[in-house]
């Protein structure tokens, strides 16, 4: 005797899925709702030509080739919701991602924020040359040139050739956001070795985590599918790299340049020590919305 294989609505199979592998999915994607996976889900349909006006109320039979199949069974292997379905938002755009760069994290946001007071205030008359060392998917430089209130003049770095193909297409994907007066260079290079001329306003998100003493405090799902060589360095030479950074940022800022760096809480006020005796005229550590430390704004 052959039982019959009872068929529900996606909806249905959803919140079935979302019950069994609770503890699962939440140890995975602390914080993951309901309502974040339906809008995934949906994103994720679309991208893959299916449409998703009535999706959850149609039948759902799941099988190996169903992009919704697929979907779910990253999702109980752990893959990022970002990675799944290869795009994610940040500020107010979409944009493409890929294993080779970092998920764009919300305190990001803040550097951009921070970036735009600057250039709003002192770049309304006049271009402002900037750099986006260490560009990844090319969050920061593509967010700031869909503002039109200054004509930036853009160079975005990445020692990672991946990297810079991933930010073109994202360009190519967001050209009809982005101001006509802007331009943008696209270069390979470590941090800024090679980077011919100097800037108003020096941009990063780096490597800052210590590869083995902080490897512990790193989420297993960032460990497992995050590229490394944008999330650590070597314990060892941590401080040397921030010195050697700040000591080039300092010679390619223009007289009264500014640099704007994203950092780790822990060690962001031993860096500013290290930035000040490199002559910087002012140094600040500016916290995220949380309270935590979070950013080096240097001022040459």
């Amino acid at each position: 005797m052959t039982t019959k294989r009872s068929i529900t609505s996606l909806e249905v199979f959803l919140q079935s899925f979302f019950k069994d592998e609770k503890k699962l999915l939440l140890a995975n994607y602390p914080g993951l709702t309901l309502h974040r996976l339906r809008d995934d889900i949906k994103l994720h349909a679309f991208l893959n030509g299916v449409d998703s006006e009535e999706l959850f109320d149609f039948p759902y039979i799941p099988y190996h080739s169903n992009p919704i199949t697929l979907f779910f069974e990253k999702l109980k292997l752990g893959v990022p919701l970002e990675y799944i379905t290869g795009y994610a938002y940040f500020y107010r755009s979409l944009y493409k991602v890929t294993p080779d760069v970092l998920i764009p994290r919300s305190e990001t946001e803040i550097l951009v924020e921070l970036a735009t007071l600057e250039i709003q205030k002192n770049y309304s008359n006049r271009t402002c040359r900037l750099i986006d060392v260490g560009t990844g998917s090319g969050i920061i430089a593509l967010t700031l040139m869909m503002e039109d209130f200054a004509t930036l003049e853009v160079v975005a770095s990445d020692i990672s050739e991946e990297a810079l193909i991933l930010a073109q297409e994202n360009l190519f994907n967001l050209h009809y956001t982005i101001s006509a007066k802007h331009s943008v260079k696209f270069i390979k290079s470590d941090r800024l070795k090679d980077i011919e001329g100097n800037f108003d306003i020096i941009l990063s998100n780096p490597p800052y985590i210590k590869r083995l003493l902080d490897r512990g405090s790193v989420h297993h799902q960032v460990l497992s599918y995050e590229p490394e060589m944008a999330l650590f360095l070597d314990d060892e030479s941590y401080d040397i790299w921030f010195e050697d950074f700040f000591k080039s940022i300092y010679q390619k800022l223009n007289q009264d340049g500014l640099s704007l760096i994203e950092g780790h809480e822990l060690y962001l006020e031993g860096l500013a020590e290290k930035a000040i005796k490199i002559g910087f005229s002012k140094v600040e550590v500016i916290k995220d919305y949380t309270g935590r430390n979070r950013f080096l704004r240097l001022k040459k």
